[in-house]
This record gives structure tokens, C-alpha cells and sequence, in this order.
């Protein structure tokens, strides 16, 4: 018998037939016994003592002890709502986040279960409900009847992005707080909350790391670095694939042990350019969202370079020693756009109007296109540089050393600062009709051309300024793309839900794929992944030492009231016991 499934009209009749019946019990009377006897003499002691057990505040007592007893274990059975200081509501508060998409050994979803017991719980109650979940997806709010909760039910779903958190509950005095979860996402469950586990062990191999890039001392050539997870709780036998468009297949067999991280190189030069795949399957893998990511391979190949200068030796033949490179020098009077280039070498000079190519600008002159406000410094001293940048890699910055430079100072919002001194940027990106770079010296007022980096600076300017497209990666959720009424597709094509807000489109990333977002002639590619490890642990869980459907009352030092009251009803039957002996 369910606690809550009494109204209180049936509860108090049930309580009321319970008590009638008792009291007709104590109105039978046991049939008379006759024996024959060979003398009285003896058994008038007896009827003597008889009527004197018989007398009537025993019956009384007797009544009394049983209408305890027997309402007390009628109370711990019904418990009907609307006794007692407040009327018990119920809220069923659902985790729907990523870890509960893990299937379970009959196939089902950890989600399936959960759901399944959430409708049985809201079934076996007339109270009224609050449906909630920790991802705030929730189609209602407040209480409701449990019909319209087993309805809205069916419009929640397992999120795969996003925080974990509690919503917000009503005071816990009046209400009863039922949280069903398999206890891997990390949350603090409020006091006397009963807890209902569907947590269960699943195999599980996921990609964590994915990365393209070219060989600093080869651009031609081009190594992708993948990393492999094992989360299950057993070895696995893992078949790594790379695969990019319709021709380009490599593969790895991995065995991996419970909880090992494996780093694989794999050489992908043989793909021209594109998307790139990575896959880790295994036998019974119960959660497919970290199976694959996904990279962009850029194009790797001979780059015409043009470099504008008056003369500058150093810095000709650091360009014509990187590989890959076509390298063409005009002095600046001789310069057009026709001259076929993928990039562009300024060497104190800059066009008029803002190349069709990306430029490299080493101390430009101020020109429209280019910021100005610049202020020209001696001995600058570089103070910071934007880690992680791609033109900073393999450079001491921080042992440069500057005759004398033009700094961007204030530079506006679409000027990047890649080089910072305390007055200014002294190296800064930007945009114009292609991207550009601006060094705010010549090299040789630097001892940059001394250094081993200065062709590894090149070489990573030139990369960034040849890019064919501009590439973002994200994690799974809500991305911004910096384009006005951008169009979103999916990796297969499919248009994707996007709205547009001021300066910026926005959608929302639910699974790992490359999207492309388009708008007046721009395109972006929006490389979307699982990637972080701590994502594919559904096993990390706090229920784990606990069998999958087992209650458990977090935090509730209280008394039950079922149990009070069948403690209650034996304290009774102990006092009539000995009252009677």
C-alpha cells in the first residue's frame, strides 16, 4: 500500500471502520463453558477471582489499548495527505545530463530507467508534483496533478552540453524531495532527499584529443595527433581510424587497459585538405557521443610568397629557407596586385589599398587600412604576449630585444594584440579584405634575425595568413559566430536552428561535427568536440557501491513517521501483555 495514494475522506473513513471494528470485537462475549464438577467448594474461590478479572475498567482498558494499537499501525500503512501541520507535496527532480545517455546491459538508456521509475513514482500518488531537472529543461514549473507531470515527462530528454545544477526547491518542510540519477555529475543533493540510483557499469572508449598541424621544418608535410580513453572498468581491444573524404582510411588496433590514455601520431600528409575524422570503436561501447571527433586538415602545398622591400638580405633568406616556399622579391616601386602570391611580405611599405592576399607588415607605414595611432618608441620592452597565439609558437619573446619600433597604442576593438609592451602593441592582427600581421619594426633594428626562431616566426606567419578559411573549435553547447544572419549547416548538409542577436549569430551544438556558418560571401567552419576526459567517465559515480534501484536518504536524521508509529503500536502491545499477565 502506497503512502500518499489516500485521500483524506477514504484515510479517515479507513481509520473509522478500523475503530468500529475493534470496538465489536470487545462487544463478543465467549460462549459459556459447562463441566461437571464433583464439588463446588473449590472453584468458588475461583468464580470469585474470576468476576474480579472481569471487572469493567479492565474491559475499558482493554478497548483502549487495542483502538492504539490498531490505529497506529492503520496510520503507519496509509499516511494520508492532509494530516498533520502542512499538506505533503512531492517533487520528482530528474538528471538529465549527459551521463545518463549510457546504455545499460538490456539495451536501455540509464535515461530510459530513469524515466520509467520517475512514472511510476508520480503514478502511485495523488499528491501534487514538481517535475524538475538538474539541466533546467523542464516544460513546467510548479506544482501540478500527476497526470499533467507523466505528460510533461515525455518532453524532457538528456542534454549533452551545459552546467549541472539543482533548481531551485520550495521550503522542504511541507514536501517530500525524490532525486533519481546514476551519481556521476557532480551536484550537492539538499538534506532528507530520497535518492533512487540507475546507476550501472558501462563500457565506455572515447577520442579526448584530436590535432592537425604541419611540420614547423616541413609545411608540406602534416601529422595528426589523436588521443584514446579507455573509461570502462575492463581492458578493451580498441580499433583507432583516421579517415578523411572518400579515399583517405588509416588505422591503429589499441589494447588498452581500464582507465589508460594512449597518444597516437598518425602521418595524414596524403589528405590533401579537408575534414578529418577520428574514431574509437569497440566491442559493447554504451555511450557513442565521445566515439568520434573531428579536425580540419588545412592545404599543404608549394605557397607562392611575395616580398615588397628596398633590400633586406636577412630577412630574404630566412623566407626562402622555409620549406614549401616559392619566394618572389620586388622592390616596392614595381609592385601590383597581379603578381600571383598566396601571401604577402611588406618590409617598411605598405600598399595603398588593402590586398586581395594576407600580409606580413614589418614597420608599415600609416596607411588607411591599417590602424593608426602609433607611437614610435625606443628600446621597447615586451611586457606580455597572448599564449597559445599560432604566430608565437617556438619563439623566445621574452629575449627580444628592439632598437626602436612604432607602436599600436589603444588599439581598437578588431585589432588583436598578439605582442604587448607597456605602450603599446609592438606585433597585432587584424583584417581587411584579408588578414594581416603587423610587426612594428624591421628586423634588422632586432635581434629577432639572430635567434633560431625568427624562420620559425615566419614560417607560423605565413601559415596563419595562408589559411583558406577561418576554422573554430569549440566544446558541444551554445556557439557565437561573429557574422550577422549567418546560415548554420550541419556536417551532412542539414540546416541547423540558429537565431541572430546584435553583431553575432548563435546556435547550438548538441552532438561532435563540423558546422558551417555563411553570410555575405563569408564562410566559417566550427569545429565542434567531446574532448575533455573527465566528460567520459560515466562510471566515476558516487552510487557505485550501490546496487542500481536502491533508495537511499541523503543527509536525513529525522524519525520517519511510519516507523514512529509501528514502534508506537509495540510499546501498546508490550503494555497490554504485562497489564494481563
Amino acid at each position: 500500500m502506497n503512502f500518499l495514494a489516500f485521500s483524506p475522506l477514504l484515510a479517515y473513513s479507513f481509520l473509522a471502520a478500523i475503530a468500529v471494528l475493534i470496538f465489536l470485537l470487545h462487544l463478543l462475549r465467549p460462549r459459556a463453558l459447562r463441566r461437571v464438577i464433583s464439588s463446588t467448594v473449590l472453584w468458588t474461590d475461583v468464580l470469585r477471582a474470576h468476576r474480579k478479572y472481569h471487572a469493567p475498567w479492565r474491559w475499558l482498558l482493554s478497548l483502549l489499548l487495542c483502538l492504539l494499537i490498531g490505529l497506529a499501525l492503520a496510520l503507519a500503512l496509509t499516511r494520508p495527505q492532509g494530516i498533520g501541520p502542512a499538506q505533503l507535496r512531492v517533487v520528482v527532480l530528474l538528471d538529465n545530463s549527459p551521463s545518463m545517455a549510457a546504455r545499460t546491459r538490456d539495451g536501455q538508456t540509464r535515461w530510459a530507467h530513469a524515466v520509467n521509475h520517475a512514472r511510476d513514482l508520480i503514478a502511485s500518488t495523488r499528491a501534487d508534483v514538481m517535475l524538475a531537472d538538474t539541466m533546467g529543461r523542464a516544460p513546467i514549473s510548479g506544482f501540478v496533478r500527476p497526470a499533467q507531470a507523466i505528460a510533461a515527462l515525455d518532453k524532457l530528454g538528456v542534454i549533452s552540453y551545459g552546467q549541472v545544477r539543482l533548481p531551485a526547491l520550495p521550503p522542504l518542510t511541507d514536501i517530500e524531495v525524490h532525486v533519481i540519477s546514476d551519481g556521476v555529475a557532480d551536484y550537492d543533493l539538499p538534506a532528507d532527499t530520497r535518492v533512487h540510483s540507475v546507476f550501472e557499469l558501462a563500457d565506455n572508449v572515447a577520442v579526448t584529443g584530436l590535432q592537425t598541424r604541419a611540420l614547423p621544418t616541413d609545411p608540406l608535410r602534416v601529422e595528426a595527433f589523436v588521443q584514446v580513453y579507455n573509461a570502462s572498468s575492463v581492458p578493451k581491444r580498441v580499433r583507432l581510424s583516421l579517415r578523411g573524404g572518400d579515399r583517405f582510411v588509416v588505422a591503429q588496433d589499441l589494447q588498452m587497459d581500464a582507465g589508460e590514455l594512449i597518444d597516437a601520431t598518425f602521418d595524414v600528409t596524403d589528405f590533401s585538405e579537408g575534414v578529418l575524422a577520428a574514431a574509437a570503436l569497440t566491442r559493447d561501447d554504451s555511450y557513442p557521443l565521445d566515439d568520434i571527433a573531428f579536425a580540419m586538415v588545412a592545404r599543404h602545398r608549394v605557397r607562392n610568397i611575395v616580398l615588397v622591400s628596398n633590400g633586406n638580405a636577412r630577412l630574404e633568406d630566412a623566407i626562402r629557407s622555409l620549406p614549401g616556399v616559392r619566394l618572389t622579391a620586388v622592390r616596392p616601386d614595381a609592385f601590383h596586385d597581379a603578381i600571383p602570391a598566396d601571401a604577402y611580405v611588406f618590409n617598411s611599405f605598405a600598399p595603398s589599398q588593402a590586398p586581395a592576399r594576407g600580409s606580413l607588415l614589418f614597420h608599415p607605414p600609416s596607411v588607411t587600412w591599417l590602424p593608426g595611432n602609433r607611437r614610435d618608441t625606443r628600446e621597447p620592452a615586451v611586457s606580455g604576449w597572448k599564449r597559445g597565439h599560432a604566430l608565437l609558437d617556438g619563439v623566445a619573446w621574452n629575449s627580444l630585444r628592439v632598437g626602436r619600433a612604432s607602436l599600436i597604442a589603444d588599439a581598437p576593438d578588431n585589432v588583436d594584440e598578439v605582442v604587448r609592451t607597456s605602450k603599446g602593441a609592438l606585433i597585432a592582427t587584424g583584417s581587411e579584405n584579408a588578414r594581416w600581421i603587423i610587426a612594428g619594426f624591421v628586423p634588422n633594428d632586432s635581434n629577432l634575425p639572430l635567434q633560431p626562431g625568427f624562420p620559425i616566426f615566419l614560417g607560423n606567419a605565413l601559415n596563419w595568413l595562408t589559411e583558406t578559411e577561418l576554422v573554430v573549435a569549440s566544446s558541444l553547447g551554445t556557439i557565437r559566430v561573429p557574422m550577422t544572419d549567418a546560415r548554420v549547416i550541419d556536417g551532412k548538409g542539414e540546416p541547423v536552428a540558429s537565431r541572430t542577436i546584435p553583431g553575432a549569430t548563435i546556435f547550438d551544438a548538441a552532438q561532435p561535427d563540423v558546422y558551417t556558418a555563411r553570410a555575405n560571401g563569408r564562410r566559417v567552419r566550427i569545429v565542434a568536440n567531446v574532448l575533455d576526459p573527465r566528460n567520459s567517465d560515466i562510471n566515476v559515480s558516487r552510487f557505485s557501491d550501490q546496487r542500481a534501484g536502491e533508495i537511499r536518504i541523503a543527509g536525513d536524521s529525522r524519525i520517519e513517521p511510519w516507523f514512529a508509529l509501528v514502534a508506537i503500536a509495540l510499546i501498546f502491545v508490550l503494555i497490554e501483555w504485562a497489564a494481563y499477565l
